[in-house]
């Protein structure tokens, strides 16, 4: 009943403009909602999501709980500790507790004594619905009716009758507020004032909620004057919340969306000065804290936007909760920072009002890429506002990052080397000065260099996200000059598993890996290690090295969670040969194995090695790490992201002579299926031509027309 097509325009601008303007990463969880962490790394890093960055730099200040990723209980056993997207955290969130029954709330107690010292029936009220109330219905709720109570019982001039009477009409007007309703018509005007001012209160507000403005404001206006304070003052700020509303009655286009270029420019210049107003007069009233939100989202209206940016830093700072903070992040968000508006007009030509809201859009200008946006001169530009503001420090930053993101100028970076304070949880600013300063060093792939800066970083630093970023970085240095085996070494600081599994699985040599499934810190590594290992061996056919690979399995002892560890599981390398294509039969993997040892080209073994790959699905796969994005500058056809080659093996035995007719045509039906049923390879490597498939095809219906496989397909893709 209280929703409109403009607060779904609404809902869906500020929805749309969150996820795809704010954050630099996609397909994330509700931004602020429960159990969605932060995704970005703890600096103010350009590639961050602006949120993340605003509200790190405003708890900066305040010792406010950031709502970041929690630590798991062993990392060296866990791979869930990682900077990216969180959304099985959500999705997996617990569920609410189931709520006591018949508990009563402070506000339906509140209302049960009023409706009784009212003579008002105990009828139910349900307040369900409260939340469901938008735009001018957002008032009209059970705290607004207790108000209205209390107003009422609070007045010594009014009779009892005069109470209840003008209870019931409250209640009425709750009940539905946008119908004339019959008990409001009631009511009499009678001789006594205070009777009189209520009456007419509850007439100018049933305008209101009937969307008849002008009667609205007309009510109200009288009543500004009038000797009941309760209804004086709320008359004076429902002035403003009448004019708010009626400048946008014309706002809305025809797909429900809200546009605030058509905004009733005179409309809201009135609301501001009624919510001016208000607050002179009534500078500590009930109302005092909605109005002041209200100038906000009237400055919005009026596309004000310095005026809007600096009362969205006043309010971020004066944020005393966590959840506060997250709400005014979103407000700034969705009225400030959404990209439709920062896209549109440079915003923040200067700093003055809000150097802090400022700075992430300087870094998020700095993600764009776009050189005009941020120059030297326009950051000098802005350098007395961050002295003003006691926050030169992050201009300092921002110069720097200017530098590292658009001219890549790392010598004038590792020119100024920061403080390598070592002391838990640096200051954010310090603490990205650092980071910006040891990206450099890889930048220019000075990797001694590096390593000793990141080891310098984590000397005697706790468990912390600074911590875990650290390690991430001296895990990149170490991989990037070909030194892996460094991270594994009985002094190294990497703990993570997350860390230790994505290096074993994308640039361990078999070497390493072999060292790791016998020596590794506990069952967990060496699982990864040797599921890696002997993947990887028989993609590179190194059939030998298999069979002895996997006597390694005896040095892991425990059972891993198979929900967490199902990437690499061991028994995978127990196929029996069941469930293979219908038809074909085919050994153990063992087996298949040992026969390749002694026949490397033998066409049965092959094609049933093959089959083992299809039907298990075995491969090295680096998804459960890649959540958190690595710049490597991995190529994709690195082998170490590559899945095995089942055509590979098709293609030898087809191109083998002497391969018994069986499985020649098998492969041949095996080669041309793995493009079914899009015509793109599904069995790993190069795609082969058409014509290539055609020919796969036509030699299995011409030389083994007899075949079940030749029988069975009928199509080349």
């Amino acid at each position: 009943m209280f929703r409109t097509t403009q607060a779904a325009g609404l809902l869906l601008l500020s929805l749309t403009s969150a996820q795809a303007f704010a954050s630099s990463d996609g397909g994330a969880c509700p931004w602020g909602a429960e159990y969605c962490y932060l995704s970005g790394e703890p600096w103010l890093n350009p590639a961050s999501d602006t949120r993340d960055n605003l509200i790190r730099l405003v708890t900066r200040e305040k010792p406010l709980a950031l709502p970041v990723l929690p630590f798991p209980k062993e990392i060296a056993r866990s791979r869930s500790y990682y900077f990216g997207t969180h959304l099985d955290e959500w999705y997996d969130a617990p569920s609410d507790a189931p709520q006591p029954e018949a508990t009563p709330t402070p506000l339906s107690a509140t209302l049960t004594t009023q409706r009784t010292a009212l003579g008002l029936e105990q009828t139910p009220l349900s307040g369900e619905a409260d939340a469901e109330r938008e735009n001018r219905f957002v008032s009209n709720t059970l705290p607004t009716v207790s108000a209205f109570f209390a107003a009422l019982l609070a007045e010594k001039n009014l009779t009892p009758e005069e109470r209840r009477a003008l209870a019931e009409a409250r209640l009425a007007l709750y009940t539905a507020p946008a119908d004339d309703g019959a008990t409001l018509a009631a009511l009499k005007p009678g001789d006594n004032p205070a009777a009189q001012a209520f009456r007419d209160y509850l007439a100018a507000s049933a305008a209101f909620y009937q969307g008849d403005y002008p009667e609205a404001n007309r009510g109200y206006t009288a009543l500004v004057a009038a000797s009941q304070p309760w209804v004086s003052e709320t008359a004076r700020y429902m002035l403003m919340r009448t004019a708010l509303n009626h400048s946008t009655q014309n706002a809305t286009d025809e797909y429900g969306f809200f546009n605030n270029q058509a905004i009733d420019a005179a409309a809201v210049q009135q609301a501001r000065d009624y919510a001016k107003a208000y607050l002179t007069a009534w500078p500590e009233g009930q109302y005092a804290d909605s109005a002041t939100g209200m100038l906000r989202r009237i400055a919005w209206y009026q596309q004000d936007w310095k005026t809007l940016a600096g009362d969205l830093e006043q309010q971020l700072t004066a944020a005393d909760t966590s959840d506060t903070l997250i709400a005014d992040i979103a407000e700034t968000e969705s009225k400030l920072q959404n990209g439709i508006v920062s896209w549109q007009r440079d915003v923040f030509a200067s700093a003055d009002q809000a150097p802090r809201i400022a700075a992430t859009e300087i870094l998020r200008k700095l993600r764009d890429g776009d050189k005009a946006a941020i120059t030297p001169q326009m950051l000098d530009s802005l350098k007395p506002a961050y002295e003003k503001a006691s926050l030169l420090p992050l201009w300092n930053y921002l110069h720097h990052a200017r530098q590292f993101w658009q001219e890549a100028d790392y010598e004038a970076i590792l020119a100024s080397p920061p403080a390598a304070q070592t002391a838990p949880q640096p200051d954010l600013i310090l603490f990205s000065e650092q980071v910006l300063y040891g990206d450099a060093l890889m930048a220019k792939k000075q990797w001694a260099e590096a390593d000793s800066w990141w080891l310098r970083l984590l000397k005697d630093r706790p468990l912390s996200e600074q911590q875990q970023l650290l390690e991430k970085r001296l895990m990149e240095t170490r991989i990037q000059s070909g030194k892996p085996e460094a991270i594994f070494a009985a002094d190294s600081p990497i703990t993570n598993l997350y860390w230790r599994s994505l290096t074993l699985k994308s640039a361990a040599s078999p070497a390493l890996l072999r060292r790791q499934a016998e020596h590794g810190i506990n069952d967990e590594e060496r699982t990864i290690a040797l599921h890696t290992l002997l993947t990887r061996d028989l993609m590179a056919g190194d059939y030998q090295g298999y069979l002895k690979d996997k006597t390694l399995r005896q040095h892991i002892t425990g059972t891993l969670n198979a929900s967490d560890f199902k990437d690499v599981d061991l028994a995978t390398f127990d196929w029996d040969g069941s469930a293979t294509t219908k038809g074909y039969v085919c050994p153990t993997l063992d087996q298949t194995v040992g026969t390749l040892v002694k026949k490397p080209e033998d066409g049965h073994a092959l094609n049933c090695l093959g089959e083992f790959i299809f039907t298990t699905g075995v491969e090295v796969s680096t998804a459960p790490e890649m959540t958190d994005t690595m710049l490597w500058n991995r190529s994709e056809t690195d082998p170490a992201f590559s899945p095995p080659d089942r055509q590979a093996l098709y293609q030898r035995v087809i191109a083998s002579p002497g391969v018994e007719p069986e499985d020649k045509s098998y492969a041949l039906y095996r080669a041309v299926m793995c493009y079914a049923p899009s015509g793109y390879n599904h069995c790993g490597c190069k795609e082969v031509s058409k014509a290539t498939r055609q020919a796969w095809f036509s030699q299995l219906k011409k030389r083994y027309p007899g075949s079940v496989w030749a029988q069975k397909l009928k199509y080349y893709w």
